[in-house]
């Protein structure tokens, strides 16, 4: 338990109906005792746990600052472990910072960034993947996103994984104890049964860890870079795949000359669209800068749109950048504006660029944009993302602590294979185990730790 109280405003900044102030720790009640009075001026005396309660919060000059409603929860039966009091007032900025001062002159210390959710991570209320869950729950964008945040809190993965360790941890217990009490008749181990158990286990962490790279999509969304030359209806599309006017569109070739970047929800799947400057030559310096940039987007893209213009043709530009994007990453050419009459077809394209997909849309009348939505999101994520494994990881701290545990777990199964000591097999299986714990928290360092909850907003 911790020695200190702390405190911290747990709504987003700026006006609101109601902000709250959070406050725990072993002086939190103490703490209420001396700000908070019945609305009549009046000590509160008695503390009942989780009830709503109505009350004014005093400044240290014993001024009414606000009327609010408060609780408080007993420890361990908080979010944090410990004893906890929310209060609850008007939403205003100045209101609340007038708040927590008052809690601050009665004892409290300002939190750190997590601190509350790292309070409920050490007293054991929390394991550290469901820590984790919770900015990704509170970050979420999409529905997907939101369920396999909460599938995580609710602790799925972790009994996913603690399954995986017991079926690990028998298999060590039964070399250890033929190790540690040689004079007992203890069985031999067997080596067959134990291949089995390793390998099936190793079978199904590789499922997890397989999913983890589309998984962190959810978490971090997925880059797709709409590029091509000037005028060929970039802009459009992507006002259109957003269904919002967000790039500024005109007749005149080379409009944008910096990248438009948003997120957008494309079929449950958070997804980042980067509508960039038109590639070309250019002597403006403006616009060369824009180019540049687009090619960066580039490089860091998962997926290209290559957008081409229907009714204008194919030119040297056009093929010069499908054939230089094409090498190194994953390419679409989108055909767009097919309401006008076609000097290009998607089945002629298919032929002179085989291997790629061609696409026609019209970000005029729509065309075709469905169809467009639903293959970026199975190049990106495949058609059964999402169903049919009980489990999900999105962290690729969790993807790579799985590695690291298939690579110890396939030392032991070569190990059992090849007649290796039980001594030996069990350094490969200790360091799978602790890889696994890195994850829920059992075996990480106080490092990691910090570095996670860092990455938290104040007041949660």
């Amino acid at each position: 338990m911790w020695e200190e109280t702390i405190a911290a405003v747990a709504t987003p900044p700026g006006e609101g109906g109601i902000g709250v102030i959070r406050i725990s720790g072993p002086q939190a009640q103490a703490i209420g005792k001396k700000i908070l009075r019945h609305p009549s001026g009046k000590t509160i005396t008695t503390w009942p746990e989780r009830k709503v309660r109505l009350g004014v919060v005093l400044s240290s000059a014993q001024k009414v600052i606000d009327e609010v409603i408060f609780f408080f929860f007993r420890a361990p039966r908080s979010y944090t472990g410990e004893d906890v009091l929310e209060i609850q007032g008007h939403g205003g900025q100045k209101n609340l910072e007038l708040i927590l001062s008052s809690a601050m002159a009665a004892g409290a210390r300002p939190a750190e960034p997590g601190e509350f959710t790292k309070q409920a991570f050490l007293n054991g209320r929390i394991d550290l993947a469901q820590a984790e869950a919770v900015i990704d729950l509170i970050t979420a964008q999409t529905d997907l996103a939101h369920q396999a945040a909460q599938e995580q809190l609710s602790g799925r993965l972790s009994a996913y994984l603690r399954q995986s360790e017991e079926r690990l941890l028998a298999v060590l217990a039964q070399i250890e104890a033929a190790l540690d009490y040689p004079e007992d008749e203890i069985p031999e181990l067997d080596r067959e049964e134990a291949g089995r158990t390793i390998q099936e286990v190793t079978e199904e962490l590789s499922v997890l860890a397989e999913q983890a790279e589309k998984g962190r999509i959810l978490r971090e969304a997925a880059t797709v870079v709409l590029a091509g030359r000037p005028n060929v209806g970039k802009s459009s599309l992507l006002n259109r795949l957003l269904d919002e006017e967000r790039a500024i569109v005109t007749p005149i070739p080379g409009t944008t000359r910096d990248f438009v970047a948003e997120v957008s929800n494309l079929r449950g799947l958070p997804v980042r669209l980067v509508d960039t400057a038109g590639l070309r030559e250019t002597s403006d310096p403006l616009e060369q800068e824009g180019v540049r940039r687009a090619w960066g987007w580039v490089e860091k893209a998962e997926l290209i749109l290559i957008v081409l213009d229907a009714a204008a043709g194919l030119n040297t530009e056009d093929e010069q950048l499908i054939r230089q994007v094409k090498e190194k990453k994953r390419v679409f050419i989108v055909l767009n504006k097919s309401d006008l009459p076609p000097r290009l077809t998607a089945a002629g394209l298919a032929e002179k660029f085989s291997g790629l997909p061609v696409l026609t849309v019209s970000a005029v009348s729509g065309e075709g944009l469905e169809d467009l939505q639903e293959k970026i999101r199975e190049e990106l994520v495949g058609k059964e993302f999402g169903r049919g494994h009980p489990v999900m990881v999105t962290s690729l701290r969790h993807k790579d602590a799985l590695e690291r545990a298939i690579r110890y777990l396939q030392s032991v199964t070569a190990g059992l294979r090849d007649g290796l000591s039980e001594d030996l097999l069990t350094v490969d299986l200790r360091a799978a185990l602790e890889a696994l714990g890195e994850i829920t928290g059992r075996t990480v360092s106080d490092e990691v730790i910090d570095l996670i909850f860092s990455q938290f907003c104040v007041g949660k």
